[in-house]
């Protein structure tokens, strides 16, 4: 009787299907044979759900997920949160799983690359949402679910819209690290604090790194293994203000008692934008780039043998198409986007791919007559995400252009953030992304051109071995 209520008023089959989609552009499709499993559901039910199916509503606007005007976006908004759930309450729990559990199995454009069943991934939580009684097991339990998407784009923030990066500790050593060989190394220290760039981690306290990093896994979802940007801010945290560290140091085991901290810690590369090699070569860092500086600088590196473009930082969003109009001769197509059909929940289509490159004539704008003649570096790493690859596919347009470093974290496309009870919220990647040929970047990440790995020698030297790498190939270039 209740799904039957849902039909009420609507002409099956009366509206002509404004999102009828052609097979040939289609990337994703929904699972709902279920639907029509008589065996399974008896006819009546099957019947009606069947109906349901056929039932072609494009005006969303108080649906679960909605979508407004023309927009692709889809607007997941119109759930309640539950802000006053009780943790205890065995039905909300499990409605927080089954609202998750929806949204990826409708509205997730890489359900097709999580490598889990998805089916069975609801089986294996039913008991883990249900032995909990408290806010943090609730909490930590949809931690743990959103990692069974690989996504480094989800995110999981509490009630008060933080992050769950507390849970791991309240203070963090001053540190960033690189992972060199399955070894976590110290590869910068931001403030004294008894560890040194080249230190090679074993220990914190009595627990082993790779059973720290275990324990960060199991509850940040990461694209690719260790690429998760929680990652890097959550691996050195701890409730004490110091604590023992047993580490590599040149050859030798030591145990360092290093300080710990409440201040935020920046993973970033702080290379500023400038002229290197004595004006031959050009290094832009995108993630310092400013608006318009693309243009204002245009002429200290038009006529450089090289230019550099580090996009291991979350890059200015001007590069991907402004800087690709001095470099790239014409506009060329760099990548398709599926977005959700908002007539059939669960079914992706591709769009227009998108363009970068040199405007034709017809375009008034004035640049410069031709396009850069130098040697184009793009330098990418685990760490440049969404964006900054969707930024190094643009460029990679450029004639003769090399991608140095290491695979990109493989997490791209638009994020869309929902609330689940408790007012839980979370984030995914919410279009999918493809090379115009409609090869996959979510999981695999943006590959380079030439492998480059940072060395312990080189870290504890305080080189940046990308950059050396890119001037190197610039120079030798003929």
């Amino acid at each position: 009787q209740w799904i039957h209520s849902f039909d009420s008023g609507i002409s099956i089959g009366s509206k002509e299907r404004q999102y009828q989609i052609p097979q040939d552009i289609i990337q994703l499709r929904p699972s709902t044979d279920w639907c029509r499993d008589e065996k399974y559901l008896g006819e009546d039910l099957s019947h009606e759900l069947s109906k349901l199916l056929d039932t072609n509503i494009i005006d969303r606007e108080n649906a679960y997920v909605s979508f407004k005007d023309d927009s692709p976006y889809p607007f997941m908004e119109n759930e309640n949160p539950y802000p006053d759930m009780k943790f205890d309450d065995t039905g909300y729990r499990l409605l927080g799983l089954f609202r998750y559990w929806n949204i990826i199995e409708y509205y997730y454009p890489y359900k097709d690359v999580i490598e889990e069943d998805w089916d069975q991934v609801l089986l294996e939580f039913i008991p883990k949402f249900v032995q909990g009684s408290d806010y943090e097991s609730y909490l930590m339990t949809i931690s743990e679910l959103t990692t069974k998407i690989h996504d480094s784009h989800a995110v999981v923030e509490d009630k008060r819209r933080e992050t769950i990066s507390t849970r791991f500790g309240l203070y963090r050593f001053p540190v960033n690290f690189v992972i060199i060989d399955n070894k976590v190394v110290i590869s910068k220290v931001i403030k004294k604090c008894g560890l040194e760039p080249g230190d090679i981690v074993l220990k914190v306290g009595d627990k082993d790194i790779e059973e720290i990093l275990d324990n960060r896994r199991k509850y940040i979802s990461q694209s690719r293994e260790d690429t998760g940007g929680l990652i890097y801010y959550d691996l050195f945290r701890t409730n004490e203000k110091s604590a023992d560290v047993t580490v590599i140091r040149n050859g030798k085991t030591l145990v360092v008692n290093a300080k710990a901290s409440q201040k935020r810690i920046t993973v970033s590369v702080d290379t500023r934008t400038q002229a290197m090699e004595g004006g031959k070569i050009y290094y832009i860092n995108g993630g310092l780039l400013k608006t318009g500086e693309i243009e204002r600088t245009v002429n200290k590196w038009w006529n450089t043998q090289g230019l550099i473009v580090d996009l291991r930082n979350y890059p200015s969003k001007e590069i991907a198409f402004k800087l690709a109009e001095y470099l790239i001769p014409t506009k060329k197509e760099f990548f398709i986007a599926s977005i959700p059909n908002r007539e059939v929940p669960g079914e992706f289509y591709y769009t227009v791919p998108y363009v970068s490159g040199k405007p034709d004539e017809t375009d008034n704008r004035t640049l410069k007559d031709g396009v850069y003649k130098g040697k184009l570096v793009i330098i990418i790493n685990e760490r440049t995400i969404s964006r900054g690859e969707t930024t190094a596919m643009s460029l990679k347009n450029t004639p003769g252009s090399v991608v140095l470093g290491r695979p990109s974290a493989g997490a791209n496309g638009d994020v869309r953030r929902f609330t689940l009870p408790g007012k839980i919220s979370t984030t995914i990647s919410g279009f999918g992304i493809f090379y115009p040929d409609k090869t996959p970047t979510q999981r695999i990440g943006i590959q380079p051109d030439i492998y480059v790995e940072p060395t312990i020698e080189g870290i504890k030297e305080g080189r940046d071995e990308y950059i050396e790498k890119a001037i190197e190939i610039i120079l030798n270039d003929r």
